[in-house]
Order: structure tokens, then sequence, then C-alpha cells
């Protein structure tokens, strides 16, 4: 987000990362995230904008299933295994100064699953 707020620019795989935070670890409206980004992003494009949050949310015509829910820190394993991009982004990460996590990832997981378990069956 501090990259985004600054640049105007988020690199694709932390876009995801950041829908998938919001809409599945939160759950959160994508149309929240969605809405912020469009105020944000320097190369909002509507139909983009909406079909990616759509996508991560597991909603709309092209939805991703509902069950795909990225791990941040797996993807920053993956991705940024020697941590250049966080570090940029976050100078206070390994430090005192940074947070505690705000929600446990295998927690929000299992909550996303059920939620949208409980919604695909109530319909």
């Amino acid at each position: 987000m501090r990259e985004l707020n600054a640049t105007g620019f988020m690199h694709n795989r932390v876009r995801m990362v950041t829908a998938s935070f919001l809409t599945k670890h939160l759950l959160i409206d994508w149309r929240w995230g969605e809405a912020y980004f469009a105020t944000k992003l320097l190369d909002f494009e509507l139909a983009s904008n909406n079909g990616n949050w759509q996508w991560a949310a597991g909603t709309g015509c092209d939805a991703a299933p509902y069950f795909r829910i990225f791990n941040p820190a797996s993807q920053a394993k993956k991705f940024d295994p020697a941590g250049v991009y966080v570090r940029k982004w976050v100078p206070e990460l390994d430090t005192p100064d940074y947070p505690q996590p705000i929600v446990d990832h295998q927690f929000a997981r299992e909550r996303a699953l059920k939620t949208y378990k409980f919604a695909l069956s109530n319909n």
C-alpha cells in the first residue's frame, strides 16, 4: 500500500496478494478495495480493475475459485526470496517497530473457506 500511495503503481503480484488479503483474510467487500485502487492507480482501467478484484474475491464472470487464498508470507518467499521488494517498502520489517500480524493466516483461511461454503450452500 505504501508503494501504491507513493507512486500510483503496485506490482501485479502484490495487487493480487493485497486483493486476496482484503477479501479473504479480512472478509471485506471487494468493491471497497476496487474503489480505493481506482483513486490511486495511474494505470487504472475500469474493466481490468473490476475484473481483477472480482477474480481475487472469487466472484464475477471469470472468478478464481473461492478456495484460492494467497498466503502473503509464502508469496513473499516465492517471489521475493531476498526480501528486496518488501524491505524497500517496509523498512521496519524484522525490527521492534514492525507491528504484530492483524490476523493469523491459517485462521483467516479457514474462516474464508467456511464463509464461502456457507454462502454457496444457501443459494
